[in-house]
């Protein structure tokens, strides 16, 4: 999201620059944040990436390059998706600096709203309404994989899972539980495994995102696929008989094996 269009004032900028991190925002001409370069240059990305870029930096080229292409993924799934469903609620079950319903709010959608495991991201999220003029709510209604459901009883027309299955132990019964909050939709995007088969693979916890409660077999949080034959089929079962893949913009991040998969209850 390129910030630059709301002018922000020198005070601003700080805040966003304390506020904002892992999801691609444009403070300044010289200022940007995101994920997307320790994705496809740096190490690890799940322990402690770069995620503040200054003009300047020896990364600022290539991390400008793919922050900007993940803007464009992003901003052409919420666009597509407020296109289908105009003036509809969403909410982003993983929603990190409110990226996604901030960003919907500005496409015409009404009534969104953001969760994430850490309450922190209250904070972006009220700096994002503030420049932005959006009414995005922070719920902190995070997915318990041992209680297998969110805790919200609010339900929304749409329900995003972004980029947060893949640190799930439980991918069906995290799927029952958006089903249960989304009236009209669930949009996903991250990697899916591969082959026709309905599987379901795991790799071996990530001591970087372990957390204590989450023990055997909870544990499991890293790149957690299911397979799109599975995906499908348990949408159906769900409900959602369509299931529609989301075209990507031109120059948008392009990440192996990933889809942006919307599942349309009928």
């Amino acid at each position: 999201m390129d910030l630059r269009r709301f002018a922000l004032t020198p005070r601003q900028i700080a805040e966003a620059e304390s506020a904002l991190n892992y999801q691609p925002f444009v403070i300044t001409d010289d200022v940007q944040t995101g994920v997307a370069y320790s994705w496809l240059h740096a190490g690890d990305p799940r322990v402690k990436p770069p995620l503040l870029f200054r003009r300047g930096d020896p990364a600022w080229k290539q991390a400008a390059e793919a922050n900007e292409g993940l803007r464009k993924l992003y901003d052409g799934f919420i666009e597509q998706i407020a296109a289908r469903f105009p003036g509809a609620s969403l909410f982003d079950v993983a929603c990190n600096n409110g990226y996604f319903p901030v960003r919907a709010e500005l496409c015409g959608m009404k009534g969104c709203a953001g969760s994430d495991f850490y309450k922190s991201y209250r904070r972006s999220i009220k700096f994002l309404n503030a420049v932005a003029g959006t009414h995005v709510r922070f719920i902190h209604a995070p997915y318990h994989p041992v209680k297998r459901r969110l805790a919200t009883w609010r339900r929304f027309d749409v329900v995003v899972a972004s980029a947060i299955m893949c640190h799930l132990p439980n991918p069906l019964d995290f799927l029952t539980a958006l089903a249960r909050v989304a009236r009209h939709a669930i949009f996903f995007w991250g990697a899916l495994a591969e082959g026709d088969a309905m599987t379901i693979a795991y790799q071996r916890p990530h001591g970087a995102l372990q957390h204590a409660a989450w023990c055997f077999p909870y544990g499991f949080n890293d790149d957690t696929r299911i397979s799109r034959s599975l995906f499908e089929f348990s949408m159906s079962e769900l409900g959602f008989t369509e299931v529609v893949e989301l075209t990507e913009a031109a120059g948008a991040l392009r990440l192996p094996s990933h889809f942006g998969l919307l599942a349309i209850r009928k």
